[in-house]
């Protein structure tokens, strides 16, 4: 403690970051400050009354800190740290669920709705759509209510002119590619398509009233039930109508609620007066409440687009949540603290209720998980006697099929839980042969390459233990690779038959309890490192991205193929093979390996 207290002496009174690490040197909090020096002295010369701030500084062993120029950049710094390092006592926004937007790019000559569940900067998106409404139901209205086109088709106003496809038969759409709309009059429909995604429903309600009626009054009555369905879905977005905001308003409300050990932030997405969606997001650990907020609306804001001009929060500090949404939008966001009593406080009430309402629901669930995550942590440690909790851990896979399509997984267990955005794939590019060891010394040694380079986040840290699919010769593989790095961390394998787990120079395996958190927790990690690799390698083959395969040739099935490639090793022998090499394989006739010797010989006659 003398050596921090004497650091946080010479800290500057500058705006910055702050790292703070424990005894293993794993980054546990990441925090922003105007002035530096008196920020961090507030951890160390007070007595901390809240809890969670009393176990981050009692678990810090060191920090690091870095000067900038101003708040802005420091938010945006904290920011990249977060998602950098994932601190345990840093709001980590999770959400399983990824919600679809409908979208639309305006700068387009004729531009069209489709749903989408990523974000770029050019397009305008509407949503998310939730609670009982989907994005897809919602696109079905605008197909039915605006004849707009549905195709991807690249058009312009100086290229155009091919024939019209079924859909302007159905008077579904006004056939831009066939020259028959202007822009001018494609857009005019396009903002009244954007109207209605607004809240206003009125219009695309005449419509299809008036389109059912006439499809009915034609005996047309497929086309007259399908648009009564729609009708039927327009009156669900009406009910959703919160009555007293009385007009089209657009807000995003947060509110966050706490049970003490255990959070949520519950978000309320307004459109156009309507209650469009509510989001309920689980919260593990802050450890200041204006931090949360704006650590949260910053991750929520990065896969969400900012599609209010307001945000209603509580009476929290909020110029740094101010100064992020205006950067990001490029415009003015009004963030609002709602008096008492008022229509917008009643907002966040409801908000708060839900996030209380998830946490009475799934608090003993949730303990249990977190529990049982952060439990499997430290019994994996003192079970194998490793130098560090494994916090994170990553499992790597070799996946072929006799020898092509060889590739590797690389998968990452942070605290316990899978972190699939961390995952990686590899195409192993230097092996021809069925040689497990020889990918696996490829795809470790890129690895660390990797993370000389620093360029992706997900090689940029070093995993605390690395797991091998496999025995010993696996193992002694990954000796070599890792020692030629000077790899600090543990290594073990995982053999298949017996669950035997391997470390470096120990003839005698560990065997763990079966069904005990240590086990569970490795074989999580080797289970989804061999499911990765395996639905990769199968992508490959479907996809047909290696060329010179056996698949394409006539006369050669999977169990012609097996014994090729048995006899072989490789393709590239298969390849070089003559037509009387080739018959020498069981079940190979003459014309089965001329067939083969044409293929891969096409210059050459048989």
């Amino acid at each position: 403690m003398d050596i921090i207290l004497d650091k946080v002496k010479r800290l500057p009174q500058e705006a910055g970051v702050y790292i703070m690490k424990d005894a293993d040197e794993n980054v546990i909090y990441v925090g922003k400050a105007k002035d530096l020096k008196k920020r961090v002295s507030q951890y160390f010369l007070r007595k901390q009354d809240h809890i969670k701030v009393r176990n981050m500084v009692q678990n810090v062993r060191d920090f690091d800190f870095y000067v900038v120029n101003d708040e802005v950049e420091a938010l945006a710094l904290e920011n990249n740290l977060i998602k950098k390092h994932q601190p345990f006592y840093n709001i980590l926004l999770k959400d399983s669920k990824t919600y679809a937007y409908i979208k639309i790019n305006l700068k387009e000559d004729f531009p069209h709705f489709e749903i989408s569940r990523r974000l770029n900067k050019t397009d305008k998106y509407f949503g998310p759509y939730m609670a009982g409404v989907s994005a897809k139901d919602v696109l079905s209205i605008i197909d039915y209510a605006f004849p707009l086109r549905k195709c991807k088709l690249p058009l312009s106003e100086s290229k155009r002119a091919i024939k019209p496809c079924l859909f302007k038969e159905m008077h579904m759409c006004m056939a831009p590619c066939a020259k028959l709309i202007s822009k001018q009059d494609y857009h005019e429909i396009v903002m009244d398509a954007i109207k209605f995604l607004k809240g206003d429903t009125k219009r695309v309600e005449e419509i299809l009233t008036e389109k059912m009626n006439i499809a009915s009054k034609n005996e047309n009555f497929e086309t007259a039930l399908i648009l009564r369905d729609r009708l039927k879905m327009l009156d669900k977005l009406k009910s959703k109508v919160i009555t007293s905001l009385g007009s089209l308003v657009d807000y995003d409300v947060f509110s966050l609620n706490t049970s003490g050990e255990y959070s949520a932030m519950c978000v309320l997405n307004i459109r156009g007066g309507k209650l469009q969606g509510v989001q309920t997001f689980d919260i593990l650990n802050f450890l200041d409440k204006n931090e949360a907020y704006t650590q949260f609306i910053m991750q929520y804001y990065t896969t969400h687009p900012i599609n209010v001009d307001e945000i209603i929060m509580p009476n929290v500090e909020t110029s740094e949540i101010e100064i992020f949404l205006n950067n990001k939008a490029n415009k003015k966001i009004q963030v609002t603290k709602p008096i008492i009593d008022s229509v917008k406080y009643k907002l966040l009430e409801m908000a708060e209720k839900n996030a209380h309402m998830h946490i009475e629901k799934n608090l003993e669930r949730t303990t249990k998980q977190v529990n049982a995550s952060i439990g499997a942590v430290r019994q994996l440690k003192a079970d194998l006697n490793l130098k560090h909790e494994p916090k994170r851990i990553e499992c790597y896979d070799i996946s072929h099929t006799y020898g092509t399509y060889t590739v590797a997984s690389m998968v990452v267990v942070q605290n316990g839980e899978k972190a699939p955005k961390m995952y990686r794939k590899f195409k192993i590019e230097t092996v021809q042969f069925i040689d497990d060891f020889a990918s696996m010394r490829e795809v470790l040694t890129r690895r660390m390459e990797e993370y000389k380079k620093g360029t992706d986040v997900s090689f940029s840290s070093m995993p605390d233990l690395i797991i091998i699919d496999g025995g010993k010769g696996q193992l002694s593989v990954a000796v070599e690779v890792l020692d030629k790095y000077g790899f600090p961390n543990d290594l073990i394998s995982l053999a298949k038959r017996e669950e035997e787990v391997f470390k470096p120079h120990q003839s005698r395996p560990y065997i763990l309890q079966k069904g005990g958190y240590s086990l569970r927790l490795i074989q999580l990690a080797r289970d989804e490192a061999h499911r990765f690799a395996i639905t990769f390698n199968r992508s490959l083959r479907a996809k047909g991205m290696y060329k010179g395969g056996l698949e394409s040739i006539s006369g050669v099935g999977p169990v012609i193929r097996r014994a090729l490639l048995s006899h072989f090793k490789s393709i590239e022998n298969i390849r070089n093979a003559s037509i009387e090499e080739l018959c020498s394989v069981k079940g190979v006739s003459k014309s089965t390996a001329e067939n083969i010797y044409k293929r891969f010989n096409k210059d050459k006659d048989v």
